[in-house]
């Protein structure tokens, strides 16, 4: 989440449930999940990742750049903003926008996500394409809000206060009980996954670079709990029905410091998914201050 002050670092785990694409694995360049595990090519997967969100937005040479680098880091696995949608000044958000109105989608920018994901596949990666956002830094929830009833979204400028923060969560969780907006939102899934990518002819639903969809970023229920569920549901199944061979992640943060507030269930809210993937956030959430770490720990903070 760029909007973050400090680096989050993302737990994953498995969740019983087999993907919906798992079988004979040893026959199938795909990834998949059963018994607790993944697997690709008969074998147990695991990776190093990183958060590569901004990937979709950078030149050919910088991309190119930032992939060997991650590569001669040992990275593996990439997890890619998959979708960018426009929304109205003054909230601060990534420019420019795949998809700016309903509908409307800049060739350039897909592209650009074509080119990543042949990258990735180059040097052995695979990626993790996320598909929405809770919060305004790309668009998100409150976009498809926005289009569907008309009502200008709640400001987020950088440096949101909380009242702000507060405002443009209960703004953006009408996503879930929004029938038109989420319509919006599932028809920007089945295009990209019957995309045909423009550097490798082949479709993103039917590319084993990819090694999930994730339904959206830290997407939160709130008092919307019942509706929140619903819609990771029918998304997941509207996930599968457009990939069938991959793997379906939430994006959820999991647990948070203000569980009353925020309102997720690990198990509940992953019941309809292929795995868990939670976010910590350890200096924002006030954990953790290097401020406060003795020079001689090895941190970087000067002591107090």
């Amino acid at each position: 989440q760029p909007s973050q002050t400090s680096a989050g670092s993302a737990v994953t785990a498995m969740t019983p449930r087999q993907a919906a694409s798992a079988g004979d694995s040893s026959s199938q360049p795909f990834v998949t999940a059963s018994g607790g595990q993944m697997w690709r090519s008969g074998r147990p997967y695991r990776f190093v990742g990183a958060n590569f969100w901004y990937g979709l937005l950078l030149d050919a040479g910088r991309l190119e750049r930032e992939l060997d680098r991650l590569a001669a880091l040992s990275v593996t696995n990439l997890r890619v903003l998959g979708a960018i949608e426009e929304l109205p000044p003054p909230s601060a958000h990534a420019q420019p926008a795949v998809q700016p109105r309903p509908g409307e989608f800049d060739e350039a920018l897909l592209a650009g996500l074509d080119r990543l994901l042949c990258g990735a596949r180059d040097r052995g990666m695979t990626v993790v394409l996320v598909l929405n956002n809770m919060w305004q830094w790309s668009g998100g929830f409150a976009s498809y809000v926005h289009w569907a009833t008309g009502e200008a979204p709640p400001p987020m400028r950088s440096g949101a206060s909380d009242e702000e923060w507060q405002a443009h969560q209960a703004y953006a969780t009408r996503f879930y009980s929004t029938p038109a907006a989420r319509a919006l939102y599932y028809r920007y899934v089945r295009m990209l996954a019957s995309r045909l990518n423009s550097c490798s002819g082949r479709r993103y639903a039917d590319d084993p670079t990819i090694l999930a969809w994730e339904l959206a970023n830290e997407a939160r229920p709130l008092a919307a709990v019942e509706a929140y569920r619903a819609w990771v549901e029918e998304a997941a199944a509207v996930v599968r029905s457009a990939a069938p061979s991959h793997l379906v992640a939430l994006g959820s943060e999991g647990p948070t410091p203000w569980p009353r507030y925020v309102r997720t269930d690990l198990r509940a809210d992953h019941a309809a998914v292929d795995y868990v993937a939670v976010h910590l956030w350890p200096q924002n959430w006030l954990w953790y201050d290097p401020r406060l770490v003795p020079p001689e720990s090895g941190g970087d903070g000067g002591g107090g």
